[in-house]
């Protein structure tokens, strides 16, 4: 299993500076890739609709890379889009393409009973107070959070706690029950 503290502590919150070099991206996508999946998980996702999102935000970013001054904030921003537009997708009628291929879902991604209770929670939260957990839970600051969602640092404190006092209740119940 990914330990996620670990990663995040040789480089928080991809703070890397621009004009890296190409050969910065195949590391780079191989430390985020199982984060990233887990970050869009986070939103609501299954793993398989997480993965493709993350692959297509990595794809997305490979011809900017370069460019790309805080990689790990512009594929967390990138991956989250695409998960939701996919989504909308799948509300519009009309037959949709054939899933893709179970091959693209990371192996080295693996839950454990407690990890599938709390993103079981997480997605029954609202919207906006899922955004603002999965930013904080990869190690993101208040102020950054903030920046991101183009909201208040209040707002994100409010969100944070109606969240954390959501997910308190149902983890307790679950374990209680």
């Amino acid at each position: 299993m990914i330990d996620d503290a670990a990663v995040r502590e040789a480089d928080p919150a991809g703070r890397a500076g621009s004009g890296r070099a190409r050969h910065d991206f195949p590391e780079t996508y191989r430390r985020e890739l199982p984060l990233l999946t887990r970050f869009i998980m986070k939103h609501g996702a299954s793993p398989q609709e997480a993965a493709d999102a993350a692959h297509e935000a990595f794809a997305t970013a490979y011809p900017q890379w370069s460019t790309i001054q805080y990689p790990a904030r512009w594929l967390r921003t990138v991956a989250v889009r695409v998960y939701f537009r996919a989504r909308l997708r799948e509300d519009l009628p009309g037959e949709l393409p054939a899933a893709p291929a179970e091959s693209h879902v990371p192996t080295n991604i693996q839950l454990s009973d407690q990890e599938r209770e709390v993103y079981t929670a997480l997605a029954e939260l609202p919207s906006r107070q899922r955004q603002v957990m999965a930013w904080f839970y990869d190690g993101y600051a208040i102020t950054e959070i903030a920046d991101v969602l183009e909201i208040t640092k209040e707002s994100v404190r409010q969100n944070l706690c109606r969240a954390r006092a959501t997910l308190k209740a149902r983890l307790s119940q679950q374990g209680g029950a």
